[in-house]
């Protein structure tokens, strides 16, 4: 009986009498040569004639799949590959037992780790591409135009991907020098691989390597030795400035000069970089002090600054070792900063003179905008301390009430002086060390690496909050109520004494700046001491009735 293919997906629409039946669309099955795909066979219906006669009069559509609708060619491919894939299974235990065995003499090939490794995969995907081209190669696939932008897109990736032994190519399309890429195979296996990749490149083992790459080889290693010997000559001459030591302090001038040199903390940096790894870093040819500067190539720091909040932008040199700078690298602007004494030798009366002298127009504007850089950050790390006064007092006076003896010894701790249970702090080294010490928190400062002595040391009762310049400080008590548990109503906060009443003001309008502790004082009520002694009533023993009878002694 003849009979027809339908869409499955139409016969179920039809039914479902509760939605209007469409007319029968069987595009989606079609191949790119308008036939019927022999992979959409599962979605299809085989239906009689006389129904599609019946279904196609009463509601349109098409197009009509007959017994003769299945397409010949895609059936063929399909048998095709599906033959490729058995055939390919068994040239892998092929090509892998082949591999096993030594390739002697000159008759082996080159072909790429890389490639060997994945070469069966490669050769699946290639496979399905091919199939995938037959199905595309009127533009069509199940019924629908493909985007000839993605189509592009989807190329150019491919193209990107290496293909079968084109890992061991060199930039100049030649035999890679590298043999650590590559391994010698067999004449059989080559011959087995070149049928899956017949436009593979072929490198017999006798091919030489790509001449330039030797060449650019040769002067790599070249450039790599000259290197390591700059760095092996800078680093001797320097070598208090590469170990970071026995290094000079503005604000304790060392006696034993009056002149000190100012170069970028940057050019420091990236130097050090260069010398501990002179083949992987560039060599650094300049000092760079122009960063400095200002366009009117005045000083933008000022002696005081350069103590404090500037120093991690500046290194101090020593005259012997500006005399070598100027040796090694290229100075675009001397930087000095000269001690003199002004009337009698009082040292009260000394002066510190800067060249170049002090820009102020510019460290004016300099100021100005990193006053609005504190006012203007996202996510930044605020801490809130929280502060209890009446702790204490509850605790004096009924400490028997205190359920853990933990919590008072840490608040012992607490209450005695920094320093003196820390050991860090409590140095018994004499003033020297002390005085070393003292130049190497200075130099972390400058370096502007966290260290101990300079980071943020969190306390008890306090937390770390992430804000925002532009979040309000209701919104900052809505954090701190979930961190502390106190309801924004009971929160009473300051910053520097500062009291922090409105809610509806930001951050930034309100002084608070990346790093600043916020005291919170929570609301509490006040210790009762009439019910601190019916407490301490009840957990006495009853003595209304001794002497009685009535205790049954």
């Amino acid at each position: 009986e003849p009979y027809e293919f339908v869409s499955l997906e139409w016969l179920q629409k039809w039914l479902d009498e509760s939605t209007p039946t469409k007319p029968i669309d069987n595009h989606a099955c079609l191949c790119s040569h308008d036939k019927l795909h022999p992979d959409k066979i599962s979605i299809m219906k085989r239906i009689s004639e006389y129904a599609a006669d019946i279904f196609y009069s009463r509601y349109g559509g098409g197009p009509r799949l007959t017994v003769k609708a299945l397409c010949k060619e895609c059936v063929v491919e399909r048998c095709r590959v599906l033959r490729l894939k058995s055939q390919l299974n068994e040239d892998y235990k092929t090509v892998n037992n082949l591999l096993k065995a030594t390739v002697k003499g000159s008759d082996g090939f080159w072909v790429g780790k890389s490639s060997l490794r994945s070469w069966r995969q490669l050769a699946l995907e290639q496979l399905d591409e091919q199939d995938g081209d037959v199905d595309q190669s009127n533009g069509k696939m199940n019924g629908n135009t493909l985007n000839k932008d993605e189509s592009k897109e989807e190329r150019k990736e491919e193209e990107e991907e290496l293909n079968f032994n084109e890992d061991i190519l060199c930039p100049h399309g030649e035999l890679c020098i590298s043999e650590n890429e590559r391994r010698l195979v067999s004449k059989e296996a080559w011959s087995k691989l070149q049928q899956y990749f017949p436009k593979a490149p072929e490198f017999p083992s006798y091919r030489e390597c790509c001449s330039q790459c030797k060449i650019l080889e040769r002067e790599g290693e070249e450039n790599e030795a000259l290197h390591k010997m700059i760095a092996n000559e800078q680093k001797t001459s320097l070598p208090n400035l590469f170990q970071d030591k026995n290094r000079p302090c503005l604000s304790n001038w060392p006696e034993e000069t009056d002149v000190l040199y100012i170069v970028s903390q940057f050019f420091v940096e990236e130097w050090r970089k260069f010398v501990r790894k002179p083949t992987r870093c560039s060599p650094v040819s300049s000092v760079g002090n122009s960063a400095l500067l200002c366009p009117h190539g005045g000083l933008m720091f000022t002696f005081a600054s350069m103590t404090k909040e500037d120093s991690k932008l500046i290194a101090l040199i020593w005259p012997s070792e500006w005399q070598m700078i100027q040796k090694l690298f290229v100075v675009d602007h001397v930087i000095k900063i000269t001690r003199t004494e002004v009337g009698d030798a009082d040292p009260s009366e000394t002066q510190y003179i800067s060249e170049p002298k002090l820009c102020p127009e510019c460290r004016e504007g300099l100021l100005c905008q990193q006053q609005r850089d504190l006012r203007e950050y996202t996510q930044a790390t605020i801490y809130v301390h929280k502060v209890v006064d009446n702790k204490k007092v509850m605790k004096d006076s009924a400490p028997e009430l205190n359920v853990s003896s933990s919590e008072t010894e840490e608040d012992k701790e607490e209450a005695k002086p920094d320093g003196e249970k820390d050991p860090d702090f409590n140095q018994s080294n004499g003033g020297t060390k002390r005085q070393k010490i003292s130049h190497q928190n200075y130099i972390a400062y400058q370096k502007q690496v966290i260290r101990r002595s300079m980071r943020h040391r969190k306390v008890r009762g306090e937390k770390a909050l992430l804000v925002s310049a532009n979040q309000t400080l209701k919104e900052l008590k809505i954090q701190i109520m979930h961190a502390f548990s106190v309801a924004p109503f009971d929160q009473n906060l300051s910053i520097d004494g500062k009291i922090l009443s409105d809610d509806c003001a930001t951050l930034g309008t309100l002084g608070v700046i990346p790093e600043s502790v916020i005291l919170l004082k929570a609301d509490e009520p006040i210790a009762d001491y009439a019910a601190m002694d019916d407490v301490m009533q009840v957990c006495m023993p009853e003595e209304g009735f001794k002497g009685t009878g009535l205790l049954g002694h």
